[in-house]
């Protein structure tokens, strides 16, 4: 909550125009890291507000001297004026970007040119939240703002912990059936500042449509379609923006960036890099991620060596066993594969065949369900798209192993033997 001038802030400026008070290593009035005396004596904020509106407006303040930047993230951006800010989201697809106005409760309304003309206006910070997708969840955690949330899609699949606890205290509502379906009716009833959505899939527009046309504000999370870990984790500063949290989240994200990099220098060191495939076939289909998606970026960074590296698709490849099997015969590690509650058993079950993969026969085989809910919910699909130091982590332990036997793994397990 902003107030008035202080007498003692009023005296100050009396002397600073007596020339008495040296302005040599005065911050820059229009600095945005560092607000001056004189902004501060406006009345203007020296900190976003993150609670609350503005309840003496001054037509000159920067609302928000605590900003962010993305840097790494390539689907998101972010524009600020005095009392409002601009998101930009990149839709999937060849969609136009989707623009929001983030505006200062209390603070002077925005003049909007054309080209925010159909741009939702959305008052900041929001008071609480319903998220239908679960990978923004970890966001809030990071930010200290679990507090704000007061809904979710399907509770099974979350497992952020703090929130299920709200979940399991009755502090936080379920939205959606078991398969995701959201209750538009009790969406509208709750009338949540700011509902949050996944960008994925082909009716993304129409299902927004329906939300705002009902007079929710509604904004969606595309962090999934980033093609590095660190690209994802940066959507927590997207999440921030409406909290007015760009602080906080600037300090998470430098931390996770920070030990990111350190376990990049640690594999720099390793005599070899491990040969690694992804995925087990689905109806007689291969799907396994491209070389220039963001799990092969992950491969090479935890220093092992994709068997697609040098393909330069994003998205997925599709190829039958044959080509998987010339591509991989010979790899030191098979990842995503099988379950940490089966066994190399249950895998040749499946399919014989399997038995012909150097990985399988060495017993070199990983999967990603450590941390599972019996809803259906799993941690590599929500921690781990914030949390890309533990994900890299948990790689670089399975590519070498006597580099980083100080790390628990959060996310895969090996795959036993069975028997």
């Amino acid at each position: 909550m902003l107030t008035p001038p202080s007498l003692r802030v009023l005296a100050l400026l009396l002397v600073a125009a007596l020339g008495v008070v040296a302005c040599a290593d005065r911050p820059v009035a229009d600095s945005p890291d560092a607000p001056s005396d004189e902004a501060a004596a406006r009345g203007a904020p020296t900190s976003n507000v993150t609670s609350g509106c503005v309840d003496d407006p001054q037509a000159e303040a920067d609302y928000f001297p605590d900003k962010v930047e993305f840097d790494e993230a390539t689907g998101v951006d972010v524009a600020y004026s005095a009392s409002y800010k601009t998101i930009e989201v990149t839709p999937p697809g060849d969609g136009d970007p989707i623009r929001y106005v983030l505006h200062q409760c209390g603070a002077p309304e925005p003049v909007l040119d054309d080209a925010l003309a159909d741009a939702q206006v959305i008052q900041v910070p929001v008071d609480d939240i319903v998220s239908l997708t679960t990978t923004n969840l970890p966001h809030l955690d990071e930010l200290d703002a679990v507090d704000r949330l007061v809904g979710v899609g399907t509770a099974g699949f979350v497992t952020t912990e703090s929130v299920r606890e709200r979940i399991a205290a009755g502090e936080v509502d379920e939205f959606a059936d078991a398969e995701g379906q959201p209750d538009l009716e009790r969406l509208v009833a709750a009338a949540p500042g700011l509902l949050v959505v996944d960008g994925f899939g082909d009716t993304v527009a129409d299902d927004v449509a329906r939300y705002t046309d009902a007079g929710i504000a509604t904004v969606i999370n595309a962090d999934f379609n980033e093609q590095t870990l660190l690209g994802r984790a940066e959507w927590l500063k997207f999440t921030a923006l409406f909290l007015n949290a760009e602080a906080e989240a600037t300090a998470v994200y430098d931390d996770i960036a920070e030990r990111y990099a350190d376990v990049t220098d640690r594999v720099q060191t390793a005599d070899e890099q491990p040969t690694v495939f992804v995925n087990t076939p689905f109806e007689g289909t291969w799907f396994t991620p491209g070389g220039a998606s963001f799990l092969a970026d992950a491969i090479a960074d935890a220093g092992g060596e994709y068997v697609f590296a040098e393909d330069d698709q994003t998205g997925g490849l599709q190829v039958d066993f044959e080509t998987m099997l010339d591509a991989a015969a010979d790899a030191d590690v098979w990842i995503q594969a099988g379950s940490v509650t089966g066994s190399l058993d249950d895998l040749l079950a499946q399919d014989e065949r399997f038995a012909q993969f150097q990985a399988f026969d060495d017993g070199a085989v990983w999967a990603y369900d450590l941390q599972v809910t019996e809803g259906g919910g799993n941690a590599v699909f929500e921690t781990a798209y914030t949390r890309a130091d533990l994900f890299l982590a948990d790689l670089a332990k399975i590519f070498h192993p006597e580099a980083f036997e100080d790390h628990d793994f959060a996310f895969f397990g090996p795959v036993p033997a069975g028997g």
